[in-house]
């Protein structure tokens, strides 16, 4: 009988010790919590976060036509989607002539001169050229419907984007008349886009 019972402790002692096992799962670890009663243990998670691609789509360049004769200034709007997961601003940092053109015009503000009065010298030397947003093009409400002027340092946030979407710029000139021929000139657009 006694063996018996001896078998019988043993069979639960072994029952209770693999119960009890199989009910903690046994990871290796850095840290023991011991003691008695209630015990608290801590673990530090860490996250790894990639970012995000912002993925926008605009034109590598634009042209622009005037026409002294007809006193036109015409240009395709420039067209800006965002192909990004989430809404992104779209800012213009600058708007500056440049040179490689057969004339580098100077910018100046579009009330700085009498431009259908400009001499020869002064219609190939002057333009006020202004960028802005182009209403009811996609840009989220409160977009800026201010003419950033390429005389102008400070950048102009335009508006935001929603992910898929596109807004379009529009180009505005002043300029003179007085061309005594065909010329070309150049100027440089330089965005900012950002998560909003």
């Amino acid at each position: 009988m006694k063996n018996r019972l001896r078998k019988i402790l043993a069979g639960i002692v072994t029952f209770t010790v693999l119960g009890v096992s199989a009910a903690v799962p046994a990871f290796a670890a850095d840290k023991t919590d011991t003691g008695t009663g209630s015990v608290t243990g801590n673990v530090t998670i860490n996250g790894s976060i990639s970012p995000l691609t912002i993925s926008v789509t605009h034109p590598v360049n634009v042209a622009y036509a005037i026409s002294p004769n007809a006193e036109t200034f015409t240009a395709p709007d420039i067209a800006v989607t965002n192909n990004t997961k989430v809404a992104v601003i779209a800012t213009v940092e600058s708007l500056k002539a440049a040179s490689g053109g057969s004339l580098t015009f100077t910018d100046v503000d579009p009330s700085a001169k009498a431009w259908r009065s400009l001499n020869l010298a002064d219609s190939k030397k002057y333009i006020a050229l202004g960028i802005s947003a182009k209403a009811n093009s996609g840009w989220n409400s409160g977009y800026s419907t201010t003419t950033h002027w390429a005389v102008n340092d400070s950048p102009l946030q335009v508006g935001t984007l929603n992910p898929n979407i596109s807004g379009a710029l529009s180009l505005t000139a002043d300029y003179g008349l007085a061309f005594d021929g065909a010329y070309t000139a150049n100027h440089q657009l330089v965005f900012q886009f950002q998560l909003a």
